[in-house]
């Protein structure tokens, strides 16, 4: 891959037979000489069995019939062509390699289904690396009778599969979520922990983009069942924050959003350590784009005025922060639907089926073509229906 300079610069991926012990190898070869990336003992291949080689930004994988078996971030060669290297009198028949456009962007390749029906998918993404993330997919198999189909979007808190604070896909196969309101629920994960930002600093951490341009594009092209699905947000704390953020942000993709205990009113990329200041790179960069401010959702609220998508809550974390959004969404007169209850900051402590019924309730309601704004002027005031305020329970 990334073939350049006569075949004296490239990325290769070789199956080595090494005298009955085989090995999948990964080179970089640099101006004629060669560099070791990473090895892999393999068994022997069987015949139709297929190789591929891949750099999707700085990730370099090298796939045995579509499992990754070696991966390295290298970013010391950025463009060139696909191609086949041969070393004496050999020959190559079926092979096949994708434009650098192609294989450069976002690629997505089905890795098998565990008991629980949950699918697994390794993801490979220049936003989201280096090295390839996991995307898990709960698709309904008994969808409520009468009941539309959905996808609804699940906002890890933690880099990976880390579960620190459960397991929020497994929480709602728990719920038979996937069923009862007939959802298709994906889950991706990350190269770090995710507050879903865009860092102009570091072109592996631009998770807005990675949602918005990559995953959601996907689900809708590759698990629709109507063409008519709504996409719903879910997250807390960091991916609560996340949610709200996306929502406002992207009202033209996502429909609805629920979230739990989250820093709704940081003020500064570091407000929490160096864990947000990972993924937004600068405080300008938070300020301008990311900071739920007054200014933020003011100049954002059109397409809030006129339908509840927005459910918050949560008090135990985060109660000055969810206090101060609440406050700002009924300034605005954005409607949502608020509820202080104290209960853990995880994902299995309660909060979720009140979260999911929140979302099926205002999903019956949403009309689609007030997704977008409409101008100012065509909406009188004196028609705005009432927030429900913040409710103390």
């Amino acid at each position: 891959m990334r073939v350049r300079n006569g075949g004296r610069d490239a990325y290769a991926g070789i199956y080595y037979w090494n005298g009955g012990r085989p090995e999948l190898q990964l080179f970089k070869r640099s101006a004629g000489s060669w560099i070791t990336l990473g090895t892999y003992k393999s068994q022997p291949l069987a015949a139709g069995t297929q190789l591929k080689l891949m750099a999707v930004g700085s990730t370099i994988v090298f796939l045995e019939n579509s499992v990754p078996r070696l991966s390295v971030s290298d970013r010391s060669i950025s463009d060139g062509a696909p191609g086949i290297m041969i070393y004496g009198p050999g020959a190559v028949g079926n092979w096949s390699g994708g434009d650098v456009l192609h294989v450069t962007g976002f690629q997505v390749h089905y890795t098998g289904t565990d008991a629980q029906g949950v699918r697994s998918y390794q993801v490979f993404s220049a936003g989201n690396g280096p090295g390839p993330q996991v995307m898990r997919v709960l698709t309904p198999a008994h969808p409520a009778r009468g009941v539309p189909h959905n996808f609804l979007f699940v906002l890890p808190v933690q880099p990976g599969l880390g579960k620190a604070f459960n397991d929020g896909l497994d929480t709602l196969r728990r719920l038979s979520a996937q069923d009862r309101y007939n959802l298709t629920i994906i889950e991706p994960t990350f190269g770090i922990d995710p507050w879903y930002a865009n860092n102009p600093k570091n072109g592996n951490v631009q998770y807005e983009a990675f949602m918005t341009r990559e995953v959601v594009p996907w689900v809708e092209k590759n698990l629709a069942t109507t063409g008519r699905e709504q996409n719903w947000l879910l997250g807390f704390s960091k991916s609560g924050l996340g949610a709200q953020d996306l929502i406002l942000k992207h009202p033209g993709i996502f429909a609805l959003a629920a979230s739990w205990d989250f820093p709704a009113d940081m003020s500064s990329y570091d407000g929490l350590g160096p864990d947000p200041a990972a993924s937004y790179g600068t405080d300008a960069n938070f300020q301008a784009n990311y900071r739920l401010t007054a200014a933020f959702l003011n100049s954002r609220k059109e397409p809030f005025l006129r339908q509840r998508r927005i459910w918050i809550g949560g008090n135990r974390s985060f109660p000055a922060g969810m206090s101060h959004y609440a406050t700002l969404l009924a300034k605005y007169h954005v409607l949502y639907t608020g509820e202080s209850r104290s209960m853990g900051h995880q994902w299995d402590t309660g909060w979720v089926p009140i979260a999911l019924a929140a979302l099926q309730r205002d999903s019956i309601a949403f009309r689609p073509e007030d997704m977008n704004p409409l101008p100012e002027a065509r909406v009188p005031s004196r028609n705005y229906p009432m927030s429900i305020r913040w409710l103390y329970k």
